[in-house]
């Protein structure tokens, strides 16, 4: 049995465009499966938890974007904690940004080709790799249990995320760049203590990136090195700079540029401990918001997942 996860306010609505003629598919070639439609927040987590405590789940497919993904990738690590996931996961990007699926497919281009331009050729697309079984086994990055596929960020990234979700309505897949400019006016950097690879840094910085897949907000490539089945963490930092010097930042950013920059920092680790400043900050995953406090212990998974590709 094949469990089929839609969030309905994905992409403005488009992933139930995308439900019903994946639902043909499966019924034309004989497979059985059952959809659900999420109903709110962290829903898409408990049926992913749910679906895998059963014997005979065959596989999860989730339709939505990279946040849909994030809650049902941590369903799957909780309901099979310390080991390699038996079921795997299949990724029918359909929301604003879907940025993970652009590391899975080797770039924005590809990612855009293959599943933007012709929905019910990418539904066929996708449905024969479910149909032939193809799978690729890539990591999964936790944060004090909490698992998430792509990317965690704190700092000024994750205010513009939150920022972004009231512009979502009004401006789609550029939401992101809109709130860039709103966040910026009201940018204070952070002080955050590191721990990583057995050195410890305490310095104000503009924001932190902990990164598994290469892309955030909407096609930024963060961290172009980084790689979803090394058993590596790769974290940028962006260490604190002025609001006129974001300004430069995150045009840089959207071309990979930033890299060049002297205030961004690469470091590849298996493990990265951050203690936030006094009070709550937004811890962001994949695009979801978490509220956090203290100390956070990120974890690099090393293959535990198998997504159909």
């Amino acid at each position: 049995m094949y469990y089929i996860i839609t969030n309905p306010v994905a992409g403005r609505g488009g992933a139930m465009h995308r439900l019903p003629i994946l639902e043909e598919l499966f019924t034309a070639h004989g497979l059985p499966y059952e959809a659900y439609i999420t109903t709110g927040i962290l829903d898409g987590y408990e049926k992913a938890t749910q679906f895998c405590a059963g014997d005979n789940c065959d596989g999860i497919i989730g339709i939505g974007g990279d946040g849909t993904f994030q809650e049902i990738a941590a369903g799957m690590v909780d309901a099979f904690p310390g080991g390699k996931i038996p079921i795997p996961l299949g990724i029918f990007p359909a929301g604003s940004g879907n940025d993970f699926i652009k590391t899975i497919e080797g770039g924005k281009s590809q990612a855009l080709a293959k599943y933007k331009k012709d929905i019910p050729l990418a539904a066929k697309n996708f449905f024969e790799t479910v149909y032939r079984g193809q799978t690729r086994t890539i990591d999964v990055i936790t944060v004090n249990d909490t698992a998430f596929l792509n990317i965690g960020n704190i700092g000024l990234d994750a205010r513009i995320v939150h920022n972004a979700i009231s512009l979502k309505p009004k401006y789609g897949r550029q939401a992101y760049l809109a709130a860039v400019y709103k966040s910026i006016a009201r940018h204070k950097n952070l002080p955050l203590t590191f721990e990583v690879n057995g050195e410890k840094w305490d310095k104000h910085y503009t924001l932190a990136a902990v990164c598994n897949g290469q892309y955030y907000g909407g096609g930024m490539p963060i961290a172009p090195s980084a790689k979803i089945d090394d058993g590596k963490i790769t974290l940028c930092l962006v260490e604190g700079i002025s609001r006129p010097k974001t300004m430069v930042l995150f045009p840089s950013l959207m071309v990979g540029k930033h890299v060049l920059l002297k205030p961004v920092k690469f470091h590849e680790c298996q493990q990265v401990a951050i203690t936030l400043p006094p009070g709550q900050e937004s811890l962001c995953l994949d695009g979801n918001l978490y509220p956090r406090e203290g100390r956070l212990e990120f974890k690099i998974l090393p293959g535990v997942l198998d997504v159909f590709v």
